[in-house]
């Protein structure tokens, strides 16, 4: 793809198709990941990817904790709305609201697929060191991003989400992570299925709304 046609076509798939991701896809992706720019060349980010017996295993844990009631919170810890600021409260009640209706009567298709990890046939885990910082955390967002991108031009679906990384104790006993990283982020990688919540788009904002070029 040109590179402004994988930036606007590449949106969060909620609802996977089955179709499995090649290994040297995968492979691919992570090495173009690779070149995006880190602080003082630190490229501190590691990834392990998540694909049949073991993510299987992945799901089944997660869909166990959310059905029980036993949800452990992710090692990065995420942002409560309250948090945010007015721009981000704004943005956000647009795309819920927006979501929500779209969805109308088939809302709780978005829950289901939640719980179910949005039936990613490949999970990628965002590793960063336990002695992060602000500057890592950007380094893994440029990553992340190019990751996404790089998927994306090979016409591979993704989407970022928090739901990937609950229950990190679980997370980081089947994949094998040591103490000294943390899970930061989890993509989920395949194709989008013909399902009516892949059509949602959430709004974005006018450049006016966050942009000042000052002479």
């Amino acid at each position: 793809m040109e590179f402004l046609e994988t930036v606007n076509n590449r949106h969060s798939v909620r609802d996977f198709s089955d179709r499995l991701v090649k290994r040297a896809d995968l492979e691919d992706i992570v090495q173009t990941a690779g070149k995006a720019p880190s602080w003082a060349n630190d490229q501190p980010w590691k990834v392990v990817i998540a694909t049949g017996q073991t993510l299987a295993e992945i799901k089944k844990n997660h869909l166990a904790s959310s059905m029980n009631g036993r949800m452990e919170n992710s090692e990065f810890p995420s942002l409560h709305r309250a948090s945010m600021g007015r721009q981000g409260q704004s943005n956000l009640r647009i795309w819920s609201s927006g979501i929500h209706k779209f969805l109308g009567a088939n809302v709780n298709d978005m829950y289901d697929d939640s719980a179910n990890l949005f039936n990613a046939p490949a999970i990628a885990y965002l590793l960063l060191p336990a002695d992060l910082s602000a500057w890592t955390t950007y380094d893994l967002g440029a990553f992340g991003q190019t990751l996404m991108l790089a998927a994306k031009d090979k016409g591979i679906d993704s989407i970022p989400a928090e739901e990937f990384v609950l229950n990190p104790t679980a997370l980081h006993q089947i994949l094998g992570i040591d103490n000294d990283y943390v899970i930061g982020m989890g993509i989920g990688l395949g194709y989008a299925k013909d399902a009516k919540i892949n059509d949602f788009r959430s709004k974005r904002m006018d450049l006016t709304k966050f942009l000042t070029i000052k002479d």
